[in-house]
Protein backbone atom coordinates (compact mmCIF):
# COMPACT_ATOMS: atom_id res chain seq x y z
CA UNK A 1 0.00 0.00 0.00
CA UNK A 2 2.78 2.50 0.74
CA UNK A 3 4.60 1.90 -2.87
CA UNK A 4 0.65 2.60 -3.73
CA UNK A 5 1.08 5.80 -1.86
CA UNK A 6 4.08 6.03 -2.96
CA UNK A 7 3.54 6.27 -6.34
CA UNK A 8 0.42 8.47 -6.28
CA UNK A 9 3.21 11.22 -4.51
CA UNK A 10 0.36 11.35 -1.63
CA UNK A 11 1.78 14.29 0.72
CA UNK A 12 0.72 13.29 3.78
CA UNK A 13 1.41 9.17 4.14
CA UNK A 14 0.29 8.30 8.10
CA UNK A 15 2.39 5.87 10.26
CA UNK A 16 -0.90 3.44 10.27
CA UNK A 17 -2.68 3.41 7.18
CA UNK A 18 -6.33 2.30 7.53
CA UNK A 19 -8.60 0.79 4.13
CA UNK A 20 -11.33 -0.93 4.65
CA UNK A 21 -11.19 -4.18 2.10
CA UNK A 22 -14.53 -5.34 0.08
CA UNK A 23 -15.06 -8.36 -2.24
CA UNK A 24 -16.89 -6.86 -4.86
CA UNK A 25 -16.91 -3.28 -6.83
CA UNK A 26 -19.38 -1.85 -8.75
CA UNK A 27 -16.85 -1.18 -12.50
CA UNK A 28 -17.20 2.48 -14.74
CA UNK A 29 -18.97 -0.01 -17.05
CA UNK A 30 -21.87 -0.48 -14.27
CA UNK A 31 -21.16 -4.30 -14.07
CA UNK A 32 -20.31 -5.52 -10.69
CA UNK A 33 -17.24 -7.51 -10.70
CA UNK A 34 -16.87 -9.79 -7.17
CA UNK A 35 -13.06 -11.32 -6.11
CA UNK A 36 -14.25 -14.98 -5.35
CA UNK A 37 -14.75 -17.55 -6.81
CA UNK A 38 -17.95 -19.20 -6.80
CA UNK A 39 -17.58 -23.22 -5.87
CA UNK A 40 -19.62 -25.71 -7.38
CA UNK A 41 -21.70 -26.40 -4.59
CA UNK A 42 -23.57 -22.96 -4.48
CA UNK A 43 -27.13 -23.27 -5.27
CA UNK A 44 -27.77 -20.45 -7.34
CA UNK A 45 -24.91 -21.17 -10.66
CA UNK A 46 -23.34 -17.46 -10.51
CA UNK A 47 -20.74 -16.77 -12.77
CA UNK A 48 -17.16 -16.38 -12.06
CA UNK A 49 -16.49 -12.54 -11.91
CA UNK A 50 -13.06 -11.83 -10.95
CA UNK A 51 -10.84 -12.30 -14.01
CA UNK A 52 -10.86 -9.01 -15.59
CA UNK A 53 -8.96 -7.18 -18.32
CA UNK A 54 -6.96 -4.25 -17.16
CA UNK A 55 -6.51 -1.16 -19.10
CA UNK A 56 -2.52 -0.21 -19.14
CA UNK A 57 -0.05 1.61 -21.39
CA UNK A 58 3.45 0.26 -22.07
CA UNK A 59 6.35 2.19 -23.47
CA UNK A 60 8.23 1.66 -27.08
CA UNK A 61 11.03 3.08 -29.03
CA UNK A 62 10.39 4.74 -32.26
CA UNK A 63 12.96 4.09 -34.61
CA UNK A 64 14.67 7.69 -34.05
CA UNK A 65 15.19 6.29 -30.53
CA UNK A 66 12.53 8.51 -28.90
CA UNK A 67 10.03 6.81 -26.50
CA UNK A 68 6.31 6.58 -27.15
CA UNK A 69 3.93 5.30 -25.15
CA UNK A 70 0.66 2.84 -26.43
CA UNK A 71 -2.12 1.22 -24.90
CA UNK A 72 -2.61 -2.32 -23.99
CA UNK A 73 -4.43 -4.88 -22.01
CA UNK A 74 -3.57 -6.80 -19.60
CA UNK A 75 -5.31 -9.76 -17.16
CA UNK A 76 -5.78 -10.85 -13.74
CA UNK A 77 -7.92 -12.06 -10.93
CA UNK A 78 -9.25 -9.12 -8.57
CA UNK A 79 -8.62 -10.46 -4.77
CA UNK A 80 -10.01 -7.52 -3.08
CA UNK A 81 -10.92 -3.79 -3.06
CA UNK A 82 -9.96 -1.27 -0.69
CA UNK A 83 -10.83 2.28 0.12
CA UNK A 84 -8.24 4.37 0.87
CA UNK A 85 -7.89 8.00 1.97
CA UNK A 86 -4.78 9.64 0.47
CA UNK A 87 -4.88 13.27 1.18
CA UNK A 88 -8.22 13.19 2.63
CA UNK A 89 -9.75 12.09 -1.12
CA UNK A 90 -10.35 8.18 -1.08
CA UNK A 91 -9.32 6.15 -3.80
CA UNK A 92 -10.59 3.00 -4.59
CA UNK A 93 -8.02 0.09 -5.23
CA UNK A 94 -8.26 -3.35 -6.72
CA UNK A 95 -5.71 -6.35 -5.45
CA UNK A 96 -4.81 -7.84 -8.46
CA UNK A 97 -3.01 -11.13 -9.29
CA UNK A 98 -1.67 -11.50 -12.76
CA UNK A 99 -2.27 -13.91 -15.35
CA UNK A 100 0.54 -15.80 -16.89
CA UNK A 101 0.52 -16.91 -20.23
CA UNK A 102 3.10 -17.98 -23.29
CA UNK A 103 4.06 -14.54 -24.02
CA UNK A 104 4.60 -13.70 -20.64
CA UNK A 105 5.58 -16.82 -18.59
CA UNK A 106 6.32 -15.29 -15.30
CA UNK A 107 3.39 -12.87 -15.09
CA UNK A 108 5.05 -10.22 -14.69
CA UNK A 109 2.96 -7.90 -17.25
CA UNK A 110 -0.28 -9.97 -17.09
CA UNK A 111 -0.14 -9.91 -20.99
CA UNK A 112 -2.19 -12.93 -22.75
CA UNK A 113 -1.01 -14.61 -25.48
CA UNK A 114 -2.89 -15.12 -28.93
CA UNK A 115 -3.61 -18.53 -30.15
CA UNK A 116 -5.86 -19.01 -33.20
CA UNK A 117 -6.58 -15.25 -33.33
CA UNK A 118 -7.81 -15.45 -29.69
CA UNK A 119 -6.69 -14.38 -26.70
CA UNK A 120 -5.31 -16.78 -24.15
CA UNK A 121 -3.76 -17.35 -20.68
CA UNK A 122 -1.92 -20.52 -19.21
CA UNK A 123 -3.84 -19.41 -15.46
CA UNK A 124 -2.67 -17.14 -12.54
CA UNK A 125 0.05 -17.16 -10.15
CA UNK A 126 1.76 -13.79 -11.67
CA UNK A 127 2.85 -10.78 -10.13
CA UNK A 128 0.01 -9.18 -7.77
CA UNK A 129 -0.17 -5.46 -7.25
CA UNK A 130 -2.68 -2.49 -6.44
CA UNK A 131 -4.57 -0.90 -9.55
CA UNK A 132 -6.50 1.72 -9.17
CA UNK A 133 -9.84 0.37 -9.80
CA UNK A 134 -10.53 3.06 -12.73
CA UNK A 135 -7.70 1.10 -14.83
CA UNK A 136 -9.74 -2.14 -14.52
CA UNK A 137 -11.70 -2.51 -18.02
CA UNK A 138 -14.15 -4.88 -18.03
CA UNK A 139 -15.08 -8.49 -16.74
CA UNK A 140 -13.99 -11.29 -18.66
CA UNK A 141 -15.08 -15.10 -19.10
CA UNK A 142 -12.84 -17.58 -20.19
CA UNK A 143 -13.12 -21.14 -21.74
CA UNK A 144 -10.48 -23.63 -20.95
CA UNK A 145 -9.09 -26.22 -23.42
CA UNK A 146 -6.01 -28.41 -23.32
CA UNK A 147 -5.10 -26.45 -20.55
CA UNK A 148 -5.45 -23.05 -22.15
CA UNK A 149 -7.72 -20.73 -20.94
CA UNK A 150 -9.39 -18.74 -24.06
CA UNK A 151 -10.79 -15.55 -23.88
CA UNK A 152 -13.82 -15.48 -24.79
CA UNK A 153 -16.22 -11.95 -24.81
CA UNK A 154 -16.75 -9.22 -21.88
CA UNK A 155 -19.34 -10.59 -19.12
CA UNK A 156 -22.67 -9.29 -20.39
CA UNK A 157 -25.94 -10.62 -18.47
CA UNK A 158 -28.30 -12.36 -20.56
CA UNK A 159 -31.00 -10.45 -19.16
CA UNK A 160 -31.68 -7.68 -16.49
CA UNK A 161 -34.40 -10.02 -14.88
Amino acid sequence: MRAVLDQEQAIEVPLIIRAKKYFRAKLASGKIAGSKLVGSDCDKHRRRNYLVRINSTEQFEFPDGSVGQRPVSTFGAVLHYALVFIDGQPMALAYVERAISAKDRQGRFGYAASKYGVECLLGLGGLRYYVPIGAVGEIVGTMEREGVHFVLFTREPFSES
